[in-house]
This record gives C-alpha cells, sequence and structure tokens, in this order.
C-alpha cells in the first residue's frame, strides 16, 4: 500500500540494526501532518504557526526520549511526515532517539491521510517481522499522530486500523490540532473510529477544548506521550504497567489536555 518513494524503505538496512538485544523492543512511527493547513495560526492573528509548534513537538519528543538510557536502547523511532505524500524524514528508519536527526518541517500541499498511514502501518509490521525473524521480542507497536485530520479515510484503511487494534497488533494514540469542545466555533465532529481523541471518551485522540490551549497543548501532548513510552518499556511483557501518582496528567492542574486515563496510551 505505499507508494514508490517509500515502498523499499527499511529492506536494505544494515545487519547490525537488526541485531537482537536481551530487552523488548518497542517500535514507534511518528506521523506528522505537514499539508498547507499546517501553515495557520493556531489562535488567530499573531499566535504561533501550527508547523512551528509541529516541528516544536517533534524536538521535544524525541530528546526527551533520548535522555533515559534504557529508553534510547529500547525504542526505535520512524518519522513519517506527510501532505499529498509521505517522506521518512530524522535521517533514518526506525533508528534510536539518539540518532535521530530532529527534522524542521516546512508546510505545504494537500492531504492524504490515507496513503500516510497505511504508509506508517506497513513500514512498522516489515521492521517488526524482521525482528521477530531474529528472535527479537516486541512491545505492540505504536503509531503517534500529530494533525488536523483534514483529510478522511477510506473505509478500507479504517478496518484495517480497527482490525488491527482489536487483535492487539497495533496501538494508534495522537494529538488533534483543532479543539475539541463542541461549544468552540472551530468544532468539528472527529473521525468515529479514531482512538484517543479524549472528549472525554478514551477512545479517541487527545485534544484541548479551545484554541488558546493548543500552544500549551502541543509541549503537553509531547511530555505525555514521552512519559507513556517510558512506563511502556519499563514495564515486562506480560506485565501491568505501574503509574505512580506524579505520572498521571489528570492530577496535573496546569493540564489542558482532555484526557483519558493514562493506562489507556500504554
Amino acid at each position: 500500500m505505499v507508494n514508490d518513494n517509500v515502498k523499499y524503505a527499511g529492506l536494505d538496512m544494515p545487519a547490525e540494526m537488526f541485531r537482537p538485544i536481551d530487552k523488548p523492543i518497542l517500535l514507534a512511527s511518528l506521523l506528522l501532518d505537514r499539508s498547507s493547513s499546517e501553515d495557520q495560526p493556531v489562535a488567530g492573528p499573531g499566535s504561533p504557526l501550527r508547523i512551528d509548534l509541529l516541528n516544536q513537538f517533534t524536538k521535544l519528543f524525541v530528546e526527551t526520549l533520548a535522555k533515559d538510557d534504557d529508553v534510547n536502547e529500547q525504542v526505535l523511532l520512524n518519522i513519517i511526515a506527510f501532505n499529498h505524500d509521505v517522506e521518512i524524514v530524522g535521517g533514518a528508519e526506525f533508528a534510536h532517539p539518539r540518532d535521530i536527526a530532529v527534522p524542521v518541517l516546512t508546510a505545504s500541499g494537500g492531504t492524504d491521510y490515507d496513503l500516510a498511514l497505511n504508509t506508517a502501518i506497513d513500514l512498522s509490521r516489515k521492521r517488526y517481522e524482521m525482528g521477530k525473524k531474529l528472535g527479537q521480542e516486541h512491545y505492540v507497536p505504536i503509531v503517534v499522530e500529530v494533525g488536523d485530520f483534514e483529510d478522511t479515510l477510506s473505509s478500507a484503511t479504517a478496518r484495517r486500523v480497527k482490525e488491527l487494534v482489536d487483535h492487539n497488533d497495533m496501538q494508534f494514540d495522537g494529538f488533534a490540532t483543532i479543539p475539541l469542545n463542541p461549544e468552540d466555533p472551530n468544532f468539528r465532529i472527529p473521525i468515529p473510529w479514531c482512538m484517543k481523541e479524549a472528549v472525554p471518551d478514551p477512545h479517541r485522540r487527545l485534544a484541548v477544548k479551545d484554541y488558546n490551549d493548543l500552544a500549551d497543548g502541543y509541549q503537553q501532548y509531547a511530555n505525555l506521550k514521552a512519559m507513556s513510552i517510558k512506563i511502556r518499556t519499563r514495564t515486562g511483557l506480560d506485565e501491568k504497567p505501574q503509574i505512580a501518582p506524579e505520572e498521571n496528567p489528570i492530577q496535573n492542574p496546569d493540564n489542558k489536555l482532555i484526557v483519558p486515563q493514562l493506562g489507556d496510551l500504554i
């Protein structure tokens, strides 16, 4: 399902990239919307552009993961930027966070969310199968999406995502850069099947209530997602994650995100 630009990605990686380690690996795909709609202020004239906040999010997310030795060893990150096309950015596909060259994206073009999501799924599954053949243990791979979701998915892709989730073969999480308060004049109904949209339904994407909170929302989502990955990778494959009270974003009075229980993100 991937296009010519990415269909061979990951198949010619050096052998040392597939050398198993004695800890489970978490494959994390970061799917970033770089379409022209991201070249807009988040909250009216004078406010930051969405694309600038997206770049800040990416830098904070990658650097936070890279700070922890265990997380850096156990996480392989693939950064995919998309508009009407897709591009692997960050220097290498499924690299440890410290080996990622954090990209600075510019906004242009249309949006093909269907192509982008299928690309993320296909590359993740290929990398998972390669590691599995060499005896590497894995956590359930995740796809982390940040965008305004102005494009919709085909019914075939929606069914594919649902099957992956239902069989616990992949997890999907993300931050919607549109407000999800029905009273906000910019509100629109999110794609029904999408996970983690938090309105406060835990089966939808995380978001903020209104545009004035978006700048903080990007940063808080980067911290939240990095923390959930840290909790996941410190937990055994068959163990239930233990979340300390100070790690629970619901307890943070400064949190601007509409959040489900943190355990739902792990």
